[in-house]
Formats: C-alpha cells, structure tokens, sequence
C-alpha cells in the first residue's frame, strides 16, 4: 500500500504528533446522510464533512489470491443512536460502506480507501460488528427471474 509523500514523512520521523486516522462512511438511500466516523477521541472536519469520534476496530482486507478482499468491523455502540438507524432498515438492507485513511496533519489527503457492501451486521448490546466485501454480491444470481417449472409452468406444460 502507498501513501502519499507527506504521509510517508510523518511516518518515517521518529515522534509523529499527528498520526494516521481512519474514517468509516456508512450509506443507505434511508438515512438522511450517511454515518460518517472517524477511530479517534476528537471530532475532525476532514473532506468537507464533520465526521464523530468514535473508537472502532478495523481488520483490514488481505491481498491473497484466489480470496474477495474482506475487512471486519466493530465498533462500540455509544449512544444507540446508530443502532436505531440500522434497526429501521428493512430486512436484507444494502449498506455500503468506505473506509478511508488519512493523515491528522493533512485530512484532506486520502492515503488509502475501499469500498464495499457493509454485510452481517450485529449488534450485540455494547458492540456492532460487520464485515465488508463483496461475497453476498458475488453469490447473488445475475439473473433476477428465471423460467423453471416453479416460476413458468405453462411454458413447461405442467
């Protein structure tokens, strides 16, 4: 993975005060804008947007062949209030979500980025776990109606 030249700098020093930031953007056509946080304890206004202090966890997806990128997510489930907005989405919703890296000294900068379908979400009391890729979309049929005996049977002439 490269990051940008400024990044690079920060990184190589030995004390960097800024550091690296990760920003996690959830959207869905329901919500009136998308979740946007960032893993720190302060706020940031980072891309044109303020984005809420929220620690969470990230695995990052490997880069193995013959394997779809995957990350796990968890995040702490402060306030509920996210809860309530994943509560509200009907059943088998499609989340998207991006993650992007940024430097605190340079927020404007993306250093890295994926996006994908945000899948399996749980909440578990204190906890909201998912995972991203792009599996589910993967395994969907491409066709959305097929003619078999069960969805055409006067075709079949049963």
């Amino acid at each position: 993975m490269t990051v940008s030249a400024s990044t690079a700098r920060h990184l190589q020093r030995i004390t960097d005060p800024g550091g690296v930031l990760m920003l996690l953007e959830i959207t869905h056509p329901n919500f009136a804008e998308p979740v946007r946080l960032v893993n720190d304890t302060r706020d940031l206004v980072a891309l044109g947007f303020n984005w809420i202090a929220l620690p969470f966890a990230i695995t990052l997806p490997n880069d193995t062949s013959k394997e779809s990128p995957r990350a796990r997510l968890q995040m702490d489930n402060v306030g509920r209030d996210l809860s309530a907005d994943l509560e509200s989405l009907p059943p088998r919703a499609s989340l998207k979500a991006t993650i992007r890296m940024v430097h605190r000294t340079t927020p404007g900068v993306i250093d890295y980025e994926f996006r994908a379908p945000l899948s399996g979400v749980r909440i578990m009391g204190p906890t909201v776990t998912a995972s991203m890729g792009r599996d589910d979309m993967l395994r969907t049929s491409a066709v959305l109606k097929r003619f078999d005996p069960g969805t055409a049977p006067s075709l079949f002439g049963t």
